[in-house]
């Protein structure tokens, strides 16, 4: 792929359009007219031969090649600003409280990295994390919450999005189920046949309910056994039953740090769900800020790659089977 022609004002492009995936947000976003994005599309589309994105119904979604390009974009973007970006005023010393709100999963897996940064590069920052909150996502930023991170539909324009990693979908068991061999690929039918556990962090989530459209547009049904509310409690129960869970891979790895558990690979084509980090746009300008969003930004998208990396391993693939043993 030749690179001649292509400026750094093509990758901000590509950055605004992937996280704001409209073509009107995404110039507002940059502060350039909606017909100069479009031509920036237009030749980005031709770059990479690849529509990027796609028109279904009222709504623009991203294509393939596009959500392969969310992490890498999102670093080189950020990167890009860290070196030539003047950040006048940025100061990490005077004492200032910083709100982050996330799921318990989320938490557990970021978080702890994200501390560590605070207590190295900005001593005088504190943090504090609460539950997303069961409300709208415009909502998800109130009382203070300077940072949230999850899956958001809609989000209006008073508030500014980006894409942090898409997060395909695996089904977890125990590591010594007895009906599926270490190594063996699981089936559609061996799917519907176990017993499942959902996961529903709140009262009106339905995670579950793409499953059962895909499942019964193939003319088969599964059984919810158990539906609990956290995570954690959903790996002690697998840790002890037959039953299976199907959730995104980066934090299934998380799932399984506490609890004897296996991966496998979900024998449906579940669309990756893209998690973001939004924040109110009255904090785009705000150097400490952005200094905060920058560091989760990219705490979130290594994570997550090294996290797939892992489960695709031979090293990984191998462990399964001496676990077996």
């Amino acid at each position: 792929m030749r690179i001649s022609g292509i400026d750094a004002n093509l990758l901000i492009a590509l950055d605004a359009l992937l996280t704001e995936r409209n073509v009107t947000r995404a110039a507002a976003r940059l502060g350039v007219g909606q017909p100069a994005l479009s031509h920036s599309l237009a030749r980005l589309r031709t770059h990479f031969k690849d529509p990027l994105l796609v028109q279904r119904g009222r709504g623009l979604y991203l294509s393939e090649k596009a959500l392969r390009l969310v992490e890498p974009v999102a670093a080189a973007t950020a990167a890009f600003t860290t070196v030539f970006e003047e950040r006048p005023g940025l100061d990490l010393v005077s004492p200032r409280r910083f709100v982050l709100a996330a799921a318990d999963l989320f938490a557990l897996r970021f978080v702890p990295e994200i501390e560590r940064a605070l207590r190295s590069e900005a001593p005088g920052v504190t943090l504090e994390v609460r539950p997303l909150a069961d409300r709208s996502t415009e909502l998800s930023l109130s009382d203070g919450v300077d940072l949230a991170f999850g899956v958001f539909g809609d989000v209006p324009t008073t508030l500014n999005q980006q894409a942090l990693f898409a997060d395909p979908f695996v089904c977890v068991v125990r590591a010594d189920h007895p009906l599926i061999s270490v190594g063996a690929t699981l089936t559609l039918r061996a799917f519907t046949q176990l017993p499942h556990i959902e996961v529903a962090p709140a009262p009106n989530v339905r995670p579950g309910v793409r499953i059962d459209r895909m499942l019964s547009a193939k003319g088969v049904r599964r059984r919810v056994e158990t539906r609990v509310p956290y995570f954690l409690l959903a790996a002690r129960l697998l840790e002890g039953s037959d039953q299976i869970l199907t959730m995104t891979q980066v934090f299934a790895e998380e799932l399984k740090k506490a609890a004897r558990l296996r991966l496998l690979k979900c024998p449906l084509a579940i669309p990756p769900l893209s998690f973001s980090q939004i924040w109110l746009r009255q904090n785009d300008d705000d150097p400490t800020h952005r200094w905060l969003r920058e560091t989760c930004a990219r705490i979130c998208t290594t994570g997550a790659s090294a996290h797939r990396s892992a489960f695709a391993s031979p090293e990984r693939r191998s462990s399964h089977r001496r676990t077996r043993s």
